[in-house]
């Protein structure tokens, strides 16, 4: 099983940590994660010119390294920062852009998916974050999975959160996003596993 995590954020600092943490578990399972950073890509907006109905876009840059990436993966998270209540634009960059997977037979069908956000306030736009990205992987036909241990000390879907009791922290001392982060690794390899024979 191969995870690849997707920091959409344009650092590497709160979002980056959680994928991380996803990562090494995932690991120590026995199974392979790298992480990449969109902001090393170039992956310009889309222009609507719907040439990617045909299943190929017709800009020429990054977006086919990283749609690559995440066609040799078995199961993918895309972490991101809340911007406003929602994904940054590099993150929506690649929701557009990636139009042509779908369109050219859903090419990341069956791909197990989940959602890491990243926010500055409690009430930040997180939830809506992670539906715009679970939306997004619906679309795609990929298999959103959420986590099944504690409710009390874990979520739905991790959620590191910057604003604490007495002011500003790192998510790294946010217990509950690190042990929902554990828990959805767990949670992504048992789900990849078990339907290995969708991806062929």
């Amino acid at each position: 099983m191969k995870l690849l995590a997707i920091n959409g954020s344009p650092n590497k600092r709160n979002t980056l940590f959680l994928l991380e943490v996803i990562a090494e578990e995932v690991k120590k399972l026995g199974h392979e994660a790298e992480i990449i950073h969109l902001k090393d890509y170039e992956i310009g907006e889309c222009k609507g010119c719907d040439a990617c109905l045909k299943g190929e876009c017709s800009q020429k840059d990054d977006i086919y390294k990283v749609l690559e990436k995440m066609q040799s993966a078995d199961a993918i998270v895309i972490g991101a920062p809340t911007y406003f209540g929602n994904v940054p634009g590099i993150v929506k960059n690649l929701i557009d852009r990636s139009r042509m997977a779908r369109m050219g037979n859903y090419r990341l069908k069956n791909k197990v998916f989940a959602p890491v956000i990243t926010s500055g306030l409690r009430h930040g736009g997180a939830e809506y974050a992670a539906m715009s990205l679970i939306i997004y992987a619906l679309g795609q036909a990929m298999l959103p999975v959420s986590i099944v241990e504690n409710p009390i000390t874990t979520g739905s879907f991790p959620v590191g959160v910057i604003q604490g009791d007495a002011g500003w922290r790192s998510v790294k001392k946010d217990e509950i996003a690190i042990n929902s982060a554990k828990a959805l690794a767990k949670r992504i390899v048992e789900v990849a596993e078990a339907t290995k024979s969708l991806r062929g």
